[in-house]
């Protein structure tokens, strides 16, 4: 760097450099569209609880899971981990009384706090 445009060339790049990764960091940078349509994600354990994916308890967790946990790196953390393991929870106990026992009691209380705190369980279509 033999001149001080140079350098401040340098330093801003740098700078930018440093702003972008603290963004991505933080969740504050929206991925490039690869050009398909971004495959819907479906609420493995509550559709197997509920019995149906279109039913308002199903409705008022996928607000949940969309409008608040999808929001914050460690919400999006919690998704990305239930959509790598409930598939095989569900394919595996997905029939049985008990999973559907221990996970209805569970949900039916996270709903009711859902609902409570203003969540709709009105249709919902996946963004």
């Amino acid at each position: 760097m033999s001149s001080k445009a140079e350098r401040r060339a340098y330093n801003e790049r740098q700078r930018k450099r440093r702003d972008y990764e603290r963004r991505k960091y933080y969740g504050q940078v929206k991925k490039r569209s690869s050009g398909r349509r971004k495959k819907s994600s479906g609420c493995y354990i509550a559709t197997a609880v509920y019995g149906s994916y279109d039913c308002p308890q199903v409705w008022a967790l996928r607000r949940y899971r969309d409008n608040y946990l999808a929001q914050c790196w460690l919400g999006r953390c919690f998704i990305d981990t239930y959509y790598a393991i409930s598939p095989t929870l569900v394919k595996l106990f997905g029939k049985t009384r008990l999973f559907n026992d221990v996970f209805k009691s569970y949900l039916d209380k996270k709903v009711g706090k859902l609902l409570k705190n203003g969540y709709s369980d009105q249709p919902y279509i996946d963004e």
